[in-house]
């Protein structure tokens, strides 16, 4: 009998490590991986094998749930499959029993908030043991943080009592018999990521070894070359009546299928697994079917809060004495101090300092500071205990969208400075862009006047319909160039482009890409044809180059180098900024009338109403008294 059985227990959990090594070992390795082998001996050990299923398989096979938050549930009970979407040729993929990825470049899955990317992942964990073909290894980038991907594993293998020499693990990598699966790398500080997507690659190009990795849209990783970038589609019917019917496995709801068949904007709402999960379990409290994805996270905490089962007809009994107008406030207060802190797990004590925190700014007697912890982990079960000493939110979405809720009841006072600030920090910091997606719906009015058009005028977009267009946007597009860097690699006395640093990423233009559609990251016309250019360098090309542009000589390529790497005798990779290319090629005139164009249209369709609209408002409030 397979040990890897439906239901995953712990015994079946170590029995499944034994055998994927026992496997792995009996297959053919090349000559010179041996002392990687050799980890994979060691990791079949009754011990090795026990400790590993114990600390990092079974944390990634069980989990809390909002339906199931007071014991654990694993994987196969809850999952349904999911689909994904390859985003070079539209391909769709199910993830489903039986299913592993095998790409030749690193595999980059992307969703939004909730939409089950971790979850994902760990079925294509589970799915690696059953096939035993590679053995997979989980980290959580966001634990790295200012440590190497490479450290951090060996100390987890350290930490599962595995010994070795240096270069052991580095030949493990080498072996192509494991998977490196790396959650989260937009959970990583945004100052922290470049270095790690630099490991991310590397892991690839100088070890060969298998890499998936997890993220939100529009981080780094997202734009990087030679990586396969899938996308997890959005929910379609059938996907959310399978997720409820693994939910409701006794039929307690079975009005609730056939309510969402009947609704057409309650389908198109439920776009994600998190937010069916929800509707699953406040379905019994609600009186009213949510409407929006901001609907639904506004109604959860009073619902689950107050939790008067109108099928049951019971409230649940609380710690607290405060009302759920109060506890949501407290609960706002600590989302945003949490998130701003970049907090997002919390131990006993921790926990307890950032809600005595919350409760003082709120004005809640002080004692009541552990029974408001005891109702939000047990009654609302948005916070949940994760192991011993450790708690963390249902999801992160939730702290994002509380955090977005204080910040929108702030007096106007406050609220105009953190906006004030955010505008002077977003085009690098991007910890508040899911927060400020919910703004822009819950807080419209002041997220338009206090960001968007303080952005504007900032940077002297406001004046965009006035003598200092031209003026203005070359100052722009000049800078964002000259902080761009192309990397050139020569080779016999010719040279083709090894690497081009994304136009559209922490800048004025990924900013603005931002506030039009939500991401940071956009393929604009600009920058394919920028692109296009410099990986199709071709001398003798008789085609015209839509840039204009002409393929530079060596000898030019090289007087415009603002910095050259040399190996040896002779010079291996010369670097310079997209402005000085651009210049020297001539295609600076036409490059820069594109994006001058794109950011017209940026003016257009995002300044250019908000200021009609309060030009409106203006006119109308623009009342005289007689007094």
């Amino acid at each position: 009998m397979e040990p890897v059985t439906t239901t995953l227990t712990m015994v079946a959990l170590k029995q499944t490590v034994t055998h994927v090594t026992k496997k792995l070992l009996d297959k053919v390795w090349e000559h010179d991986t041996e002392q990687g082998k050799e980890l994979l001996r060691q990791l079949s050990e009754s011990n090795a094998a026990e400790v590993y299923a114990e600390k990092y398989v079974s944390r990634f096979m069980k989990m809390r749930t909002l339906h199931s938050a007071e014991s654990d549930v694993y994987l196969d009970e809850i999952y349904s499959p999911l689909k994904l979407e390859v985003q070079s040729n539209g391909d769709e993929l199910t993830v489903e029993d039986g299913f592993t990825l095998g790409f030749s470049k690193v595999i980059n899955i992307i969703g939004i908030a909730g939409q089950g990317k971790s979850t994902i992942l760990r079925k294509l964990f589970l799915e690696e043991m059953r096939k035993a073909q590679r053995f997979p290894f989980m980290i959580e980038l966001r634990r790295v943080e200012n440590d190497s991907i490479l450290s951090y594993f060996k100390q987890q293998l350290k930490d599962i009592g595995l010994a070795f020499d240096d270069g052991d693990v580095e030949i493990l990598l080498q072996s192509r018999k494991i998977v490196l699966m790396l959650d989260g790398y937009d959970e990583v500080a945004s100052q922290n990521r470049l270095k790690l997507l630099s490991e991310i690659i590397q892991l690839k190009t100088r070890y060969s070894c298998d890499v998936i990795v997890t993220t939100r849209p529009g981080t780094e990783i997202c734009s990087e070359v030679d990586i396969v970038n899938l996308k997890v589609k959005s929910l379609e019917i059938d996907d959310i009546i399978s997720i409820i019917s693994k939910l409701d496995k006794n039929d307690e709801l079975e009005e609730l299928p056939r309510l969402i068949k009947s609704n057409k904007q309650l389908q198109e709402t439920l776009i994600s697994p998190i937010l069916v999960n929800l509707l699953y379990v406040c379905y019994p409290y609600l009186d009213i079917v949510p409407e929006s994805v901001v609907d639904f996270y506004d109604k959860l905490f009073i619902t689950l809060f107050s939790r008067h089962d109108k099928i049951k007809n019971f409230n649940r009994e609380k710690y607290s004495p405060i009302t759920a107008i109060e506890a949501n406030k407290v609960f706002n207060a600590f989302c945003f101090d949490s998130i701003n802190k970049n907090s997002l797990e919390f131990t006993e004590e921790s926990l307890y300092g950032y809600l005595q925190s919350a409760i003082r700014l709120n004005q809640v007697l002080p004692e009541y500071t552990e029974q408001i912890q005891k109702d939000l982990i047990n009654i609302t079960c948005l916070i949940q205990k994760d192991g011993f000493d450790k708690y963390v939110f249902l999801h992160k979405s939730v702290q994002e969208f509380h955090a977005a809720k204080f910040i929108a009841s702030l007096p106007h006072k406050h609220k105009e400075k953190f906006y004030s600030k955010l505008s002077e920090a977003i085009d690098n910091e991007d910890k508040f862009d899911n927060v400020l997606q919910f703004l822009k719906y819950i807080d419209t009015d002041d997220y338009n006047s206090l960001l968007v058009v303080e952005y504007f005028n900032r940077n002297k977009l406001n004046h965009l319909k006035t003598d200092s267009k031209d003026v203005i946007l070359d100052s722009h597009i000049s800078k964002v160039l000259k902080n761009k860097h192309i990397e050139f690699h020569i080779e016999d006395n010719s040279y083709f482009c090894e690497t081009m640093a994304v136009i559209y990423q922490k800048n004025l233009l990924s900013t603005l890409t931002f506030f039009s559609s939500g991401e940071r990251r956009a393929t604009l016309n600009s920058e394919e044809l920028f692109s296009d250019h410099l990986f199709n360098l071709d001398i003798h090309s008789t085609e015209k180059d839509p840039l204009e542009a002409k393929v530079l000589s060596l000898e030019d390529l090289k007087g415009i180098s603002s910095n050259t790497i040399i190996n040896g005798d002779s010079p291996d990779f010369i670097v310079t900024t997209a402005y000085e290319y651009l210049q020297a090629s001539g295609g600076y005139q036409k490059f820069s009338e594109i994006v001058k164009e794109e950011i017209m249209n940026f003016y257009t369709n995002i300044y250019g109403p908000i200021y009609e609209k309060n030009q409106q408002v203006s006119r109308i409030l623009d009342i005289d008294f007689d007094m």
